[in-house]
């Protein structure tokens, strides 16, 4: 018995206690109808999302001894974001004869994962110390992200990781792709011996460089002289026999036949006197005419010989300038491969990584280097020399690029985030040292790979007020970014006006259709669609812009045919099909299934 009536009690309990924390009170249950959300899509602008709870609860709930709560939450992949807590009615403080008004504002910030969710409305009745649930109402199912489709430089799965950033770049196209060096070898009075032997400098050094950093030896020429001395006049064969001994030590210390070794002779002319004379202070400019005047005549040498001769300063002349004269000239061509041969950058990234010296490279020749280098690790090391010996803005413009594509490939979080910061820092010295454009566009570039829109749209605006020239390659350019991130923040007719002034590509030209689109004008954004497409008919993105088009008009045609192309060519739409509100009415139809076979 005793048994039995604890049983009872036990089962007794249980029934006032479940009723108590009962999650619905049956009169209840249609509380929610009159409230909905406006609109009833929910639409990413911006960061967040907004929308407006507006309605009525009827008298018939509105009693003196019942509070009613209500909590609306976005409801999200495996969790939920309570956005509120509205109290709705209070009996205890409120007399009321009709019903009560729901209105409610409510904005939150975008999530990844958002577009996937719906907007729920739960509510709680309080009556009588009991906290009675409401049936919940979805008032919203999913979110429209369709700004989020902008191209910004974004790296997606499938797709060619995009470049980012603009490097400043220097014209070598003016550098002259040969140079020569001139040596002199000088000889004893009418003689062809060599001193030693040899054609080594004072110091014992060899006088022509055959490896010289960012150099390639081509050809010599060697050109033998003879002084207007009487004895080198007399040996008329000097000259030449200057020009051959020297030519022969060259192709013996050299031992390349293919680099050529031209023996030549000058004998009586007055060239090379002319040049030695032009540089003398010896005499007064008046006169060096006189000696001009003469050589410069049509007369025969030896007539302008003899008239020089009889020049008042002629014995201080010719005993200053005529022993110059006993010499062959060489002349040694190299080919500037410093500016002309693509490898030059693996050759200073070698040197860099062996620990060896860069003496003989010039500053130009770094930069040089820097710009035709492939990979980023090269111009990391390059730009990285270049700011330890010669800072400048371009040199730390051109690392901050660097890190920004390092970052645009890095997997770790925490590793991206520093090559981030590395960058900012970077473009802020190069805009210390000198304000430029450049430098602010890639500054808004960095903050757009951190996520910071806001920053990202002042750098890059300050980058278009350094650029007063409308027709400007590069403000052209940097309208095309700021358009795109117009869209992001939500001013779609803003963004039109900038992209109709971006260089005519794929991605800005899906950008420009989907700025008219999403300010409702679609007879542009068809045609901006499209544009993409004859642009680039591998491009997914111009046949998803033709896909959403469709949907306005309800051309199912069009809708599958288009989006069937742009899944083809791209995953991530693919992926992102699935689940965008813009096809969710064509889901339904088996011909949306036929697009993803």
């Amino acid at each position: 018995m005793f048994k039995i009536t604890q049983s009872i009690l036990t089962i007794a309990f249980l029934i006032v206690l479940f009723g108590n924390c009962s999650p619905k009170l049956s009169k209840f249950d249609n509380l929610l109808d009159g409230i909905n959300a406006k609109p009833e899509a929910l639409t990413m602008h911006r960061d967040s999302v907004r929308f407006k709870l507006d309605g009525a609860i009827p008298l018939q709930y509105l009693r003196s001894d019942v509070k009613i709560l209500l909590y609306p939450e976005y409801s999200y992949g495996e969790g939920a974001l309570r956005l509120s807590e509205i109290v709705a009615f209070d009996g205890a403080y409120t007399k009321v004869n009709n019903e009560v008004k729901v209105e409610s504002n409510f904005v939150f910030p975008y999530l990844p994962g958002m577009e996937s969710g719906e907007l729920i409305l739960k509510g709680l009745v309080m009556q009588k110390g009991r906290a009675r649930n409401i049936t919940s109402k979805k008032v919203a199912d999913g979110l429209y992200t369709t700004p989020l489709l902008a191209r910004i430089g974004q790296v997606t799965p499938d797709e060619p990781i995009p470049s980012i950033g603009v490097y400043m770049e220097s014209d070598f196209s003016q550098i002259q792709r040969e140079v020569s060096q001139e040596f002199t070898v000088s000889f004893p009075l009418a003689s062809n011996l060599l001193k030693d032997n040899s054609l080594d400098n004072s110091d014992g050094s060899p006088m022509i460089s055959l490896v010289n950093p960012g150099k390639v030896l081509k050809k010599i020429t060697v050109t033998g002289i003879h002084s207007l001395e009487i004895q080198e006049l007399d040996d008329t064969d000097v000259a030449l026999r200057r020009s051959e001994i020297v030519g022969q030590k060259l192709r013996t210390l050299i031992n390349n036949p293919n680099i050529p070794v031209i023996s030549t002779i000058r004998r009586q002319d007055w060239f090379d006197f002319r040049i030695l004379l032009a540089e003398y202070d010896g005499i007064t400019p008046q006169q060096k005419e006189e000696y001009y005047k003469i050589i410069l005549s049509e007369k025969a040498f030896d007539t302008q010989l003899r008239e020089i001769q009889r020049l008042k300063t002629y014995n201080q002349v010719s005993r200053a300038l005529f022993p110059k004269l006993r010499v062959a000239k060489i002349s040694a061509v190299y080919e500037n491969t410093g500016f002309s041969d693509p490898e030059v950058s693996a050759s200073v990234y070698k040197l860099l990584n062996e620990g060896n010296s860069l003496e003989g490279f010039s500053k130009e020749q770094l930069i040089y280097a820097g710009q035709v280098a492939k990979r980023l690790k090269e111009k990391e090391q390059i730009f990285s020399l270049l700011n330890e010996t010669d800072k400048s803005e371009l040199s730390l413009n051109n690392l901050g690029v660097v890190y920004l594509n390092q970052a645009q490939r890095e997997l770790n979080l925490r590793e991206k985030n520093q090559l981030i910061s590395k960058a900012i820092s970077l473009f802020r010295e190069a805009n210390r040292l000198n304000p430029n454009s450049y430098s602010f566009y890639n500054l808004g570039q960095a903050y757009l790979l951190r996520g910071d829109y806001f920053e990202a749209y002042v750098a890059i605006s300050e980058a278009s007020s350094l650029e007063r020239d409308e027709t400007n390659e590069f403000l052209r350019f940097n309208e095309g970014l700021r358009g795109a991130i117009d869209i992001i923040n939500g001013d779609y007719k803003l963004a039109t006006i900038r992209l109709n002034r971006a260089p005519e590509n794929e991605s800005n030209l899906f950008n420009k259709g989907l700025a008219y689109f999403l300010a409702e004008d679609f007879r542009n954004a068809l045609e901006a669609f499209e544009e993409s497409v004859q642009y680039n008919r591998e491009y997914g993105y111009g046949f998803y812009g033709l896909a959403m088009v469709a949907t306005i008009t309800d051309d199912k045609q069009a809708v599958f045919e288009n989006l069937s192309k742009a899944v083809e060519r791209s995953e991530y739409l693919r992926e992102r099909s699935m689940t965008d509100l813009i096809f969710k009415k064509f889901r339904s139809d088996p011909e949306f299934l036929e697009v993803y076979k």
